[in-house]
């Protein structure tokens, strides 16, 4: 069964099926230059350029009729098709060839406005046919090359595992000392010897009898001294110079302890995500019409204990499965594993890749002359900001060039060195000045002492003349 069409330039148009009188009357309006769903989409921005003649004046291009993921193709229940990430893509390529192109959108559905059929069924639609082409998020697959050719992908792709997230508790004999690297611990052990050798000296430069002890006793006492004196009253200190340290020491440390404690205390109590993994792959859920069934009946790298598919055609039956157990776990493509993330949050997780695909590309027949173009349209706009653009208006998730927080890593990052340079530096500088404004008060002291021993030092006649 065929409907017929009237083309811009009035010839017939014959096109597979049969659709309602609403969708067919929306499919004429395209045809007679009524109906322009790229400019829809872009609105302003939409651009019609006077080119050289195209060897397709006017593309039929197929479009798949989703419940859901309508991220990429949204086609409504009237039959009319209201845009989608994969044509908001297809048109910015029409706009990058060096011809112009009308298309018109043609959704796979029957007359009742349901799907027709399979991805595989729609992409052997246009078999043969010069001027068609099948827009949508269609996988470039092995067993589909024998209908088509396809575009370069204008997504990457990538079969994964989708599972819930479960909380875990890891602790280990090394979990103390985890919110501090090991550079840090290292430096706090170096500051501590400096701060102790500073005070040794300083307490040297007044003749401290504290100090008045053989080497190996006082490189001990340049550990223990500063702490015994505070918290033990051990000794006493003659400079006060070596005080000033001191304190300057103890707010050290006291921020880093309680910067210390703050990071250990979100470390055990902080929620750790990993993702449930199921031991055994009883069952597993995949999107309906997908190639995924085909990866999972085929693939060695899959598990030897899978028994049985069950098809999901919504992310409401994704979401339902996982969490009543009726599925181990979920395998789909990386885009629709990023949406329902994206839109369920952190309680699922991705878990792979599984296989790598050759990624999303469109459909044309063999030997189409629109081949070669259209695959150097899609390399530019995958490369342009636009690209970027269409990510985050459609598909919401996040991309390369935003920043994610690994939540599913359950790895809390230790501070380093960098975060207490200040701080160290600080302390380094107020030691030094500390060094130094103390052999200076030692020089007057010194200097104001010397010449009245020197007056003492008189013979009694010449202090008698003076």
């Amino acid at each position: 069964m065929a409907d017929e069409f009237v083309s811009a330039s009035g010839e017939p148009i014959k096109i597979n099926g049969t659709f309602s009188n609403h969708t067919r009357g929306w499919i004429q309006k395209q045809f007679d230059g009524n109906l322009n769903i790229c400019s829809d989409i872009f609105g302003s921005k939409w651009k019609k350029v006077n080119k050289t003649q195209s060897p397709c004046p006017q593309l039929i291009a197929w479009v798949p009729k989703k419940t859901d993921f309508t991220e990429f193709v949204d086609v409504n229940d009237d039959g009319e098709l209201k845009g989608g990430f994969s044509i908001a893509i297809f048109c910015l390529v029409l706009q990058e060839l060096p011809f112009n192109i009308q298309p018109v959108f043609v959704p796979f559905i029957n007359e009742a406005g349901e799907s027709r059929g399979s991805y595989d069924e729609l992409v052997q639609q246009i078999e043969g046919k010069s001027c068609e082409a099948v827009v949508g998020d269609i996988t470039i697959t092995t067993n589909r090359t024998k209908y088509v050719d396809f575009t370069m992908p204008y997504m990457s792709s990538g079969i994964y595992m989708l599972v819930p997230a479960a909380e875990t508790w890891k602790q280990t004999l090394v979990t103390l000392i985890k919110p501090f690297t090991m550079k840090l611990w290292f430096t706090i052990i170096l500051a501590c010897l400096f701060i102790g050798v500073a005070v040794g000296i300083l307490e040297s430069r007044v003749n401290n009898p504290e100090f008045k002890v053989p080497i190996f006793q006082k490189l001990l006492m340049i550990i223990w001294f500063p702490v015994s004196t505070f918290f033990f009253n051990e000794g006493r200190i003659h400079n006060r110079f070596s005080k000033f340290v001191l304190v300057i020491w103890l707010t050290t440390i006291f921020i880093v302890m309680q910067i210390f404690t703050a990071c250990l205390s979100s470390l055990l109590t902080v929620n750790q995500l990993q993702p449930k993994v199921p031991k055994q792959y009883s069952v597993v859920g995949y999107q309906v019409g997908s190639c995924v069934a085909d990866f999972a009946i085929d693939r060695e790298e899959c598990p030897s204990s899978i028994e049985r598919l069950q098809p999901l055609s919504s992310m409401d039956d994704y979401k339902t499965v996982l969490d009543n157990g009726t599925v181990g776990a979920i395998f789909d493509e990386l885009a629709y594993v990023d949406i329902f993330i994206a839109k369920y949050g952190s309680n699922y997780m991705k878990v792979g890749p599984l296989a790598e695909e050759p990624g999303l590309g469109f459909a044309l027949s063999h030997g189409s002359p629109l081949q070669t173009n259209v695959s150097r349209a899609v390399i530019k706009v995958t490369g342009s900001p636009n690209m970027t653009d269409m990510m985050k208006k459609y598909l919401r998730v996040i991309t390369p060039f935003q920043p994610q927080a690994d939540v599913g890593s359950g790895t809390q990052q230790s501070l380093d060195v960098n975060s207490f340079f200040l701080l160290f530096l600080s302390m380094v500088l107020a030691t030094l000045m500390a060094l130094i404004f103390s052999e200076i008060s030692i020089m007057r002291t010194s200097a104001q002492i010397n010449p009245v021993v020197l007056m003492n030092m008189r013979p009694p006649a010449q202090a008698q003349m003076a």
